[in-house]
């Protein structure tokens, strides 16, 4: 059974890597800004924000709803997570994101159902009109709405996949606009001691986007058998569709002084070193990312982790045009940081994986002065 699983991956790995070659090109800077709910790409988990999100091979538990869905699998009872993102700082930008994942069965034996949620809110901001171009009218909210909900499942100990239907939600005091989409994902795992990772995700497949609502309507007067009348005009607005695109990852673990297990030393057998019983381990991830309304995007990352009680990480995000203020299509500049404080809950012979986690990172930008990002996740 598991070759079959392996044999399936593989043609379809191939399948997808023969498409992206094909479009690796496909990212166009002069569609940039032309796709709707474009805050569906932004990143709102602190963890996985400190390498850039290159890990879509590697990234596990609730912060692959992001990444790569298929990461989620591996959640073994619940993963309960916030983040809090002050996104360009100076522009009182502030993203807040809630998720929950529920291991159905024991140990996920049914697979992992996980729900999320990010709103992005951006502060008063002033009531202008053609008359009055500077404002002066009073002020008026905008909040951005993602809702997710996740299904994971392993398939082998090798395979992994996920699928994520969400819906995106632009909202004013009298516009909004609504669109549904789905993210779908896998990720493959192979060698001695699972160093190796491949991981694929498909992501933004969804339906049009349109404005609606009483803001787009203008009042004025018209004639109609010389009297004035006052009219109502709406205007149509045009449609937008979702920022799709295609992401390949890998990553590879290089695992140092694994801790045997009492068992294994007083039999003699050399226990397998796993993520899990390594001391140290280095992570090197690379990911590409086909844009459909952007520059395509190579990101390059990198993760230490102590015992699983400390880790850091670094990553940088490279496209086309980006050293140049003329060509630069992202406010986003190249360098990302982050850290991880991991403190046990348990007893390791009760739950050795049950954690409290820290995470900060900093995501350096164009403009203003960069995106902090702090969350805490309980892992039980």
């Amino acid at each position: 059974m598991k070759n079959i699983y392996r044999t399936i991956l593989a043609v379809s790995l191939m399948i997808i890597m023969a498409f992206a070659s094909q479009s690796a090109q496909a990212g166009n800077k002069d569609r940039s800004g032309q796709a709707a709910a474009s805050y569906v790409l932004i990143n709102p988990w602190a963890g996985t924000n400190g390498w850039a999100g290159v890990g879509i091979s590697s990234t596990k538990g609730i912060q692959a709803t992001f990444t790569n869905v298929a990461g989620m699998a591996f959640v073994r009872k619940t993963e309960i997570a916030y983040t809090n993102t002050i996104y360009n700082v100076g522009a009182k930008i502030q993203l807040n994101a809630f998720g929950i994942v529920q291991a159905l069965g024991k140990d996920g034996y049914a697979g992992n159902l996980g729900v999320t949620a990010s709103i992005m809110t951006f502060g008063d901001m002033p009531i202008t009109s053609v008359d009055q171009p500077e404002g002066g009218q009073g002020y008026f909210k905008n909040t951005n709405l993602v809702l997710g909900l996740s299904y994971a499942r392993s398939f082998s100990d090798n395979v992994h996949a996920g699928v994520t239907v969400k819906i995106a939600n632009g909202t004013t005091s009298n516009v909004t606009s609504t669109g549904f989409a789905i993210d779908a994902g896998v990720q493959y795992v192979a060698g001695r001691n699972d160093q190796l990772q491949l991981g694929v995700v498909l992501k933004n497949i969804g339906t049009p986007m349109a404005y609606k609502g009483s803001g787009m309507t203008i009042r004025g007067t018209g004639s109609k058998d010389k009297n004035s009348i006052l009219r109502s005009l709406v205007v149509a607005s045009e449609s937008a569709e979702m920022p799709a695109l295609l992401a390949l990852g890998f990553s590879y673990d290089f695992l140092f002084a694994g801790k045997q297990s009492a068992s294994s030393t007083e039999s003699g057998t050399k226990a397998r070193v796993t993520r899990a019983t390594a001391a140290h381990r280095l992570t090197l991830a690379g990911a590409f990312v086909a844009n459909a309304y952007s520059r395509d995007q190579f990101i390059f990352g990198a993760e230490y982790s102590l015992m699983d009680y400390f880790q850091i990480r670094a990553g940088y995000i490279f496209e086309g045009g980006m050293f140049k203020e003329s060509t630069a299509t992202s406010n986003a500049w190249g360098p990302t940081a982050g850290v991880s404080l991991l403190a046990p809950l348990a007893k390791k012979s009760v739950n050795p994986s049950s954690r409290l986690a820290i995470d900060y990172s900093y995501r350096f930008t164009r403009e203003y002065k960069g995106c902090h990002a702090i969350g805490v996740r309980i892992i039980l």
